[in-house]
């Protein structure tokens, strides 16, 4: 009679090490052979592996809206009509079959040894292009699924037995603007679920199936205990928090409202995130699904958390969240979840993240910077260099968005607060070399990050205009309105804009744009963008003055602000500048009474 195998610790860490290392191969196989500059600069893409069951067990460095909820997007694999076969690769992009939305197209492998299902590895690539009906992968105005124009593929099977399908990868074709694009990211994305997938079976032949089960089992309990002794330091209680996505014209003339809800409860060991206060669908592209509801929510607890804590299933089950179908929550079909990755779920991550500051400082954080000024732009055209080819791209530049946070000052290339910094901002030597456009700016806005004791990431201007034929640029631009709030006597971020203007007039022939739009940009015009700043934490007032001296020298603030603001006097004299300690005592003094003063 066999006993069941025993995972000791010191096996358990070199079999979750072999999994992390798996899933960091998985992901460099994306980079090295996407063929969009999204994919391979900007390394908008991420990898999961899932056990037998569909949990995540192993997340390798990646982005966290596209992971966090990975289990939702694979599970609809066990219900496909055919079965799971080895040689299988799914494809999903569906929010209404647990993905993100139609620009993330997930490929999953089913990994089986012996016959038998031992893993899943996921690939997921966010498109240049998807289809839409007009040229950007993120359609705000879109009142439907159908106006919207993507392609819904509900984890599908796009190859069987090694080999694909050819009459799916025909139709994907011919609904991409920019199809050889698109396949050199397709086939990055097999690539990466197909290492994935021939490592794990080496990694179980190697074991045997039974202890690597015995494994991914203990590996999820683990995770589970870590998270509960987490919680189970924190205070026990009940809070809200609301926050507020901009209006936009013609639209949404209210904006979109958030309503959070967090109970902590350490004697049961969870957290749970309540989100059914909150508007029904919306007619328009916002709509969260439940997969970017349910990482937001979870990204937004897991940033106030230790970062030991494993990244699976296990833990992540303690992170409860409550949701309706509506606009936060499950968007069903028809409803458009176009742009469920970034604004609204940017929002509440933040708003998650800005909440837990009333149960604990830890970690404590800002509101991040609201996001998609023209700076991250999807901008398409024609290019005369190539025998005017159509192109297609998102760019990734000119936004920082990093909060503050207690202890640190903001992520200056943080982005998004559902990306969370994993982002690489786009080259612009590649970026000039491969489209026909220019930059003629790209600088941090000096004074622009939210003050603090610690600050957020200053704003940043970016300045883009096409070198011949008129180019398109699609953004959605939050926070011209609703501006990041600072926390702990943070000051708020920094108010985004967009507008045009004639190269040969300069400046001075602004025309602004509306916050969210698709405007042609002809040839002489250039198109520019300030980006949102997350908000400062903690009194400025309680700033160390020598970094307030040296963000002055550096050109980040100016000796005003660091005067009126930081309540710091400067000698401007030495060459690094120099803090006159004694006239700041007094000012702080003087400045704090006044606050009191209002206070009353």
């Amino acid at each position: 009679m066999s006993s069941k195998p025993i995972v000791e610790p010191y096996l358990m860490a070199v079999l979750s090490s072999r999994l992390h290392s798996i899933g960091i191969e998985m992901t460099n196989t994306m980079i090295r052979s996407a063929r969009s500059l999204l994919m391979s600069i900007c390394r908008d893409l991420s990898t999961a592996i899932c056990d037998r069951n569909g949990e995540v067990i192993s997340l390798p460095p990646c982005i966290p809206v596209h992971v966090a909820n990975m289990g939702l997007t694979v599970k609809p694999c066990f219900n496909h009509p055919e079965g799971i076969q080895q040689g299988d690769l799914f494809l999903n992009n569906s929010p209404y079959y647990g993905n993100t939305h139609h620009a993330d197209y997930t490929y999953i492998a089913p990994v089986l040894n012996n016959g038998e299902i031992m893993f899943f590895t996921a690939a997921k690539g966010h498109q240049a292009d998807c289809g839409n009906s007009i040229p950007s992968t993120y359609h705000g105005s879109a009142r439907d699924l159908y106006e919207e124009g993507a392609i819904d593929w509900p984890c599908i099977k796009v190859q069987r037995d090694y080999k694909d399908v050819h009459d799916i990868i025909k139709i994907a074709k011919m609904r991409i603007r920019v199809p050889d694009q698109w396949y050199g990211d397709y086939l990055a994305g097999v690539g990466s679920a197909r290492i994935g997938e021939r490592k794990l079976m080496q990694l179980c032949e190697e074991y045997g199936n039974d202890l690597i089960k015995v494994f991914c089992d203990a590996y999820q309990e683990y995770g589970e205990k870590r998270m509960v002794e987490e919680i189970r330091r924190l205070p026990k209680g009940t809070w809200e928090y609301d926050i507020k996505h901009d209006p936009i014209p013609g639209l949404l003339p209210q904006g979109v409202g958030i309503h959070i809800k967090c109970t902590i409860d350490p004697d049961e060991g969870n957290i749970t995130i309540d989100l059914r206060d909150n508007d029904d669908p919306l007619v328009c592209g916002l709509n969260l699904c439940e997969a970017t509801t349910l990482a937001s929510a979870r990204t937004g607890v897991l940033n106030r958390l230790s970062p030991d804590i494993p990244h699976n299933e296990g833990a992540m089950k303690h992170i409860r969240v409550l949701m309706k179908e509506g606009a936060i929550g499950r968007a069903k079909h028809p409803y458009s979840s176009s742009v469920a990755t970034t604004n609204v779920a940017d929002r509440l991550i933040s708003g998650v993240q800005a909440l837990l500051n009333q149960a604990f400082e830890q970690r404590g954080m800002a509101e991040g910077g609201a996001v998609m000024c023209p700076a991250v732009a999807v901008i398409s055209g024609l290019d005369w260099r190539r025998n005017e080819e159509p192109y297609v791209n998102q760019l990734f530049c000119g936004m920082t968005g990093g909060p503050g946070v207690n202890g640190h000052d903001g992520w200056v290339t943080y982005q998004f607060p559902c990306t969370g910094g994993a982002l690489y901002w786009t080259s612009t030597e590649i970026m000039e070399q491969r489209y026909p456009v220019k930059v003629i700016e790209e600088e941090i806005i000096p004074d622009s990050g939210g003050a603090g004791q610690w600050d957020a990431a200053p704003a940043c201007k970016f300045v883009l205009a096409p070198k011949c034929h008129p180019m398109i640029s699609a953004y959605s631009c939050d926070g011209t309105e609703n501006l990041p709030k600072g926390a702990s006597g943070g000051l708020n971020g920094y108010k985004a804009a967009a507008w045009k203007y004639n190269l040969a007039e300069g400046e001075s022939s602004r025309i602004d744009l509306p916050p969210f739009a698709e405007p042609e940009i002809k040839f002489g015009e250039a198109i520019v963008s300030e980006s949102s700043s997350g908000g400062g934490y903690g009194d400025p007032l309680d700033r160390d003055p020598e970094l307030v001296r040296h963000r002055a020298r550096e050109g980040w603030i100016t000796v005003e602000k660091a005067r009126d603001v930081y309540g710091v006097v400067l000698d401007t004299t030495p060459e690094l500048y120099a803090v006159d300690y004694k006239a700041t005592d007094q000012l702080r003094k003087d400045l704090k009474a006044k606050k009191r003063e209002v206070g009353k």
